[in-house]
């Protein structure tokens, strides 16, 4: 199979060169420099929690739990969102006077949301109200099968289930279940994370004086990384929501979340390819590596040596994770290469990939292939995956098509996971079918990296006024991507390996009107294609790179090609 054909999108030259780098970048945007800075400074708009389903519902459920000393339990997930979506909830109890339970399943042991063993225990530990976050809404089975007396709020933002052929959805039967997702929720903005509605959970508390004025928007922090890790649109509510975080980081970020973001470079405030390269990460190493209970810790430390510890361990855990995920990388690009270029996906079963990675070699396999990516490894007597998708698929709907050849499977538009039994007829089957319904979805569709260009630029614009002018723009994610610049016709004039393995490369630019310092990271492999006097077009982010208070203009090299000029 080959890689994916690139293609970049310049945009149309307009004007007479006159005009400065920053307006050609919001006029490809459809906006110009004032309404730019305007909206930046823009209060925006949040939504009132009570237009949630369910959501007056589960705060009644919270006032009587809490009026009759009741044991709270919060259950959460492995990931990144689920871990800053229960830190969220446990910091709300303690500022209201209460210790709740937390749990966090283990990613090979439990997998992926709710299981009735743990709420088996929870229920013997004496919790008398369970609130999920990040999960719960598919779990019918689970939650009808629940301990006698147990009461259940399920917060989530995962798409429910339907049946194939009817269409028919069917939720999970809990006390409350808080999901905008829901078919008859009218809720004006579909795409909070996890960590969105438990805030949304706590915003709604904060209105009847359940939990103490201030407390919501204390949690803001965690609210922003959550919602970058997890991938959510940073558009509407989700766009305030992550700029209010990211302002509210200096003060109020848990002491354990503020080391490690010093420990990825991070001092201040951070932007959100911060969250999204530097700290998701890392809090997602726990998970996948150990035990996501060190994240949560890390999420709710706030004495000093254990905030120190825990972040430390995270640090580890995540260079074991680039480690892992290095070698799945080689040995899973090697399979891929020998599959046939018509097929639709990429679905690839090995059990030399470790269970913690799945996802990562999905994203990664997705992107450099231009195809859907299932990538599943052996957990105990099953096959555990994770999808990614390219834009025009939907992934639940994929996998829904496949349902009489899984054992579970959930997600969102562009990500989702699934399990199946290990027997070859099975597997054979789920591979058949995963073909036919992303056939069906994408039809005849060319495998492509597409990068739609913001601006070309010369390298003496690339400067730490443009990058402090880009960051009005911000925050970037999904929906709303990075800024893409283009310079064409520079020359190689040194390389350099970065990182503890140099895995990392530095490659300085220079064109005629000047010379800028561009990184690239995860491609050393690139080096030998760099040689010093080459020529060469640059795709990149700029970013403002600040550490130990010194800031500089830093190129992110997206793509690089032959010049053309």
């Amino acid at each position: 199979m080959k890689r994916a054909l690139r293609e970049w999108t310049l945009p149309e030259p307009q004007g007479d060169g006159a005009e400065s780098a920053f307006a050609r970048v919001t006029r490809s945007r459809g906006t110009t420099p004032e309404l730019a800075r305007a909206a930046s400074e823009a209060a925006g708009e949040e939504f009132d929690p009570l237009r949630l389903a369910d959501m007056a519902r589960a705060v009644e459920l919270v006032r009587v739990a809490l009026e009759q000393d009741e044991l709270i339990a919060i259950y959460g997930d492995y990931d990144a969102d689920g871990v800053t979506a229960c830190a969220l909830l446990v910091r709300a109890f303690r500022a209201a006077g209460r210790e709740p339970l937390a749990y966090i399943p283990q990613r090979e042991s439990e997998g992926y949301g709710l299981n009735s063993e743990a709420l088996v225990e929870l229920r013997r530990q004496g919790a008398s109200l369970v609130i999920t976050v990040d999960c719960g809404t598919t779990a019918v089975e689970v939650v009808k099968e629940r301990p006698e007396g147990l009461k259940l709020i399920i917060t989530d933002h995962h798409l429910p289930h339907a049946e194939v052929g009817t269409g028919r959805v069917e939720l999970a039967p809990a006390d409350a279940l808080v999901n905008p997702q829901r078919p008859d929720d009218r809720y004006p903005f579909k795409g909070l994370a996890g960590v969105g509605v438990a805030y949304k959970l706590v915003r709604a508390l904060e209105a009847v004086a359940l939990v103490p004025e201030g407390t919501a928007a204390a949690q803001l922090p965690l609210v922003a990384l959550g919602t970058v890790a997890d991938m959510m649109p940073l558009q509407d509510e989700n766009r305030w929501l992550v700029r209010q975080g990211l302002r509210a980081w200096p003060d109020q970020a848990p002491l354990g979340l503020a080391l490690l973001a010093k420990s990825a470079g991070v001092d201040g405030t951070p932007t959100s390819g911060n969250l999204g390269f530097g700290l998701a990460p890392r809090i997602n190493a726990a998970g996948r590596m150990d035990d996501a209970w060190l994240a949560l810790r890390c999420c709710l430390a706030d004495d000093p040596g254990e905030a120190k510890e825990v972040a430390a361990r995270l640090e580890s855990l995540n260079q074991t994770r680039r480690s892992s995920l290095a070698l799945a990388l080689t040995s899973a690009r090697g399979t891929v290469e020998e599959m046939p270029d018509e097929l639709p996906a990429i679905v690839l079963g090995s059990s030399e990939i470790s269970p913690g990675v799945v996802g990562l070699v999905a994203g990664r396999l997705a992107e450099e292939y231009g195809r859907p990516a299932f990538v599943y490894s052996r957990t105990g007597d099953q096959w555990r995956g994770s999808a990614r998708g390219v834009p025009g698929l939907n992934v639940v709907e994929a996998l829904r098509q496949c349902a009489d050849h899984l054992l579970s499977y959930g997600g969102h538009l562009s990500a989702g996971g699934f399990s199946l039994a290990p027997e070859e007829a099975v597997v054979a089957g789920f591979e058949a079918t995963l073909a036919e319904a992303v056939r069906e979805q994408l039809g005849a569709r060319q495998p492509l990296r597409a990068f739609r260009v913001d601006a070309e630029v010369h390298l003496r614009e690339c400067g730490l006024e443009l990058g402090d002018e880009l960051l009005l723009l911000q925050p970037y994610g999904t929906g709303n991507p990075a800024v893409l610049l283009c310079a064409s016709g520079c020359t190689v004039v040194r390389t350099e390996s970065l990182g503890k393995t140099g895995g990392h490369l530095k490659v300085i630019l220079s064109d005629p009107t000047g010379s800028a310092e561009a990184i690239s990271f995860n491609r050393p492999h690139l080096r030998a294609h760099l040689p010093e006097g080459r020529k060469v077009d640059a795709l990149f982010e700029l970013e403002v790179d600040c550490w130990r208070g010194r800031r500089k203009p830093r190129l992110l090299l997206r793509d690089l090609r032959p010049a053309r000029l």
